[in-house]
């Protein structure tokens, strides 16, 4: 080893060790203190206000109305308000900002508790306003939880809106109303929620709005769409409807009761009503459209009454009895429903649903047969084997009468059913052939043969 070598060796040891030692300084420093992350501050947002902070009790007899509301006191913000578990009695409710939230522990869990008359939560051109995990029980015979007017994009989610209507107590709480949107309100959303035991449970007047897994139970009439509003909607996505077999329960658990844009119903289940759906009036109108897709529809005297509408679709849905009964399973107004589609129907009665129900201009798509559709370009069929027809026309007993051949020849089954030709002057004549193969005329008058 040269004298060169070990010198650059040396120094180079002799820089490691230097380097080390403020970094084992700083690593000792480090230890010996307790260093604690802070989140930045990224908002002017207050943290949420529980309500117990300010007076409320919680206790289910305590009138816990002022605490509440001094709980909402100088918010002009979005805020949080939360209400710990527990049953807050109230004769009002404060009014609430935009992007306002009130949450509670659980939808059994925190409960207010509203025995008065009148309108609990009462929102005039809000946005975004929410409410999530707690519950609303309303005991006022004409009571409405909540009301929402001229409102945007405000929601509900995992919150159970209760009255006090059921057969027990049928008439005295049929004026009870569980929600009521109004004027213009729209894009509100309803998920995870349950809506139970009102006269009304859900009223609307307005543009799309929106229910999403959740469920009416026992409501007198679960959904009213009314108003006149041609503009008005709703959209029901994986939502029960529910109820006993009282009649005095549930009378119906959607109505529309006039003109309207659009209602649609994916995957929703219902049972327990004397008629399941029904769908605008005779006397006012209907909506545009009304779809139902993938659903499952029992009553005890009509699941679904289309009364008006100008444009109806269903598809993919099995109708069922309640118990002990046997409900007309589809009822169609000709005059004022005359056309629409029907997909894949299913009874749970009979064999299958009666042809009869549908109106002629119905386009039906059921087990292997199809009626009413109206071709507007060339219909081609094309020969797939040499056996088989092209066409069949065939008579009530499935009988076949005529056919088109696989080559195109056309063919009748039934001598009096040859070839009806009409003359100059519009008398009919049909061909019947001899069994020599001689062709001769019937003479079948001037009416149109049927």
């Amino acid at each position: 080893m040269t004298a060169s070598s070990f010198g650059r060796r040396r120094l180079l040891t002799g820089t490691l060790v230097a380097a080390t030692v403020p970094l084992a300084v700083a690593c000792s420093r480090d230890d010996a203190e307790s260093v604690q992350f802070q989140s930045p501050n990224v908002t002017d947002t207050p943290a949420s206000r529980n309500v117990r902070d300010f007076g409320a009790t919680g206790d289910g007899t305590t009138d816990d109305t002022e605490a509440i509301a001094r709980a909402f006191e100088g918010i002009t913000q979005a805020s949080a308000v939360y209400l710990p578990g527990g049953t807050y009695r109230v004769t009002a409710w404060p009014a609430m900002a935009d992007y306002a939230t009130v949450y509670g522990d659980g939808a059994d869990v925190t409960t207010v508790l509203y025995e008065q008359n009148g309108t609990l939560i009462d929102l005039r051109g809000r946005q975004r306003v929410n409410f999530r995990r707690m519950g609303f029980f309303t005991t006022g015979d004409t009571s409405t939880c909540f009301s929402l007017s001229a409102c945007f994009r405000c929601s509900f989610d995992s919150v159970t809106i209760r009255g006090n209507h059921s057969s027990s107590t049928f008439p005295q709480y049929e004026n009870q109303r569980g929600v009521v949107l109004t004027d213009n309100t729209g894009g509100t959303t309803f998920t995870n929620c349950d809506i139970n035991n009102h006269g009304i449970g859900l009223t609307s007047e307005c543009i799309q709005n929106y229910v999403t897994a959740s469920k009416f139970t026992s409501n007198r009439v679960g959904v009213l769409g009314t108003g006149g509003d041609f503009n008005a909607g709703m959209a029901f996505t994986n939502v029960e409807f529910v109820s006993d077999n009282d009649p005095d329960t549930t009378d119906r658990h959607v109505r529309v009761d006039g003109p309207a844009n659009d209602w649609w119903f994916t995957n929703v289940w219902f049972e327990g009503s004397e008629v399941a759906l029904s769908i605008g009036t005779r006397e006012t109108g209907g909506p545009s459209q009304f779809g139902m897709v993938n659903c499952k529809i029992s009553a005890r005297t009509t699941c679904v009454e289309l009364l008006y509408c100008r444009q109806p679709y269903l598809a993919n849905i099995i109708f069922d009895p309640d118990p002990n009964s046997r409900p007309a399973e589809l009822v169609i107004d000709a005059e004022h429903v005359p056309t629409g589609t029907a997909v894949n129907l299913i009874s749970g009665v009979d064999d299958d649903l009666d042809s009869a129900v549908f109106p002629d201009a119905w386009t039906v798509i059921g087990r292997g047969t199809m009626s009413g559709p109206t071709f507007t370009s060339t219909v081609v069929t094309r020969t797939v084997q040499d056996d088989v027809d092209l066409l069949q026309a065939r008579d009530g007993g499935d009988a076949v009468t005529a056919a088109v051949l696989s080559d195109g020849t056309w063919l009748s089954d039934r001598r009096e059913a040859g070839v009806v030709l009409k003359d100059e002057s519009n008398a009919y004549w049909r061909l019947v052939v001899g069994t020599d193969g001689t062709l001769t005329t019937q003479s079948l008058g001037t009416d149109r043969p049927r």
